[in-house]
């Protein structure tokens, strides 16, 4: 099978299923090449082509297409991957998302997850997450954008984050990992970290409030961006760096039983910079509000951030 016919293949997975949307623009960009075009229109074909077949008869046919190396190999081949990922989903389905199961999130603009240790991950700029958790660690691999981690402690199970060249290694702690440039970027804002290339080599500790980058040659601090991280914070406060309101409110709305709502819901892309105590509602909306030139309305249900009429 092509390297295209088997993104033809995950691309059709995922586009058939209930988080299409999230997909989009990523399926999109990658359409827009020819080849990889015909190869879904195929695997589309394909799809129709086996949904009513049997394993059992599915899996035969392949066993006979293997010795007589006839034409139309990839559509058996197709067909037995498709039955393989249909078993996968069922089991999935019934399983449900709260074992230590490999799983895959992508958010493109902004959003809040926790993760089945419990472990908090505010995901931005169309980042993508897949868990292997095992006995003895919990990896995490980071494909693109931005991910901030909030790390539940385990100490019989290091949390690893692989991203590009880089690998981080926490035990409890709060650090972010930045894949929209050249090299993978790590801050540290609160705990300990270490950060090496993926490939191994000498480990790099951080302290709260400095960063890193990994390059080719190893990990090394970025010195000018050293240093304005906050002293380590309880539980309920969250120190944000340029993260959007959104995913905010959407944590701060989870702790306390006051909810905060926004006006217009395009203020939740708003990139905020601070720390905030995360269980007073009003006292809240009403900090977030003076950091981003909002209005807070007092409702019988709750504060509501609304854009400022004297804003430019």
């Amino acid at each position: 099978m092509s390297r295209a016919e088997s993104e033809a293949t995950a691309w059709l997975d995922k586009m058939m299923g209930p988080d299409a949307g999230a997909h989009r623009a990523a399926f999109d960009a990658w359409h827009d090449n020819p080849a990889n075009a015909r190869a879904y229109a195929e695997a589309k074909d394909n799809w129709a082509y086996a949904a009513d077949m049997s394993r059992a008869r599915i899996e035969a046919d392949v066993r006979a297409d293997q010795r007589s190396r006839e034409p139309g190999g990839f559509r058996w081949a197709f067909a037995t991957i498709l039955v393989a990922l249909i078993a996968g989903v069922l089991a999935w389905q019934l399983l449900g998302s709260n074992g230590d199961r490999p799983i895959v999130a992508t958010i493109d603009t902004q959003g809040e997850s926790q993760l089945a240790d419990e472990t908090r991950v505010t995901l931005t700029d169309g980042a993508e997450i897949e868990t292997l958790f095992t006995d003895s660690e919990r990896r995490v691999i980071l494909r693109g954008g931005r991910a901030r981690f909030e790390v539940a402690h385990d100490a019989a199970r290091p949390f690893l984050v692989e991203a590009g060249g880089s690998l981080t290694r926490a035990l409890g702690t709060i650090f972010e990992v930045d894949l929209r440039h050249d090299v993978p970027r790590i801050a540290l804002v609160e705990g300990s970290v270490e950060v090496r290339r993926r490939d191994g080599g000498a480990a790099l500790r951080l302290s709260p409030g400095q960063r890193a980058e990994v390059r080719s040659t190893g990990p090394r601090r970025v010195a000018e961006e050293q240093a304005s991280a906050p002293a380590p914070s309880p539980a309920n406060t969250l120190w944000a760096e340029d993260l959007p309101l959104g995913a905010i409110l959407d944590r701060a709305n989870r702790e306390n039983g006051v909810h905060i709502a926004l006006a217009d819901p395009s203020l939740a892309s708003l990139k905020v910079t601070g720390r905030f105590d995360m269980t007073q509602a009003l006292p809240l909306a009403r900090k977030l509000a003076a950091a981003l030139q909002l209005e807070v309305d007092v409702e019988p249900d709750g504060p509501s951030l609304r854009k400022s009429a004297t804003a430019t």
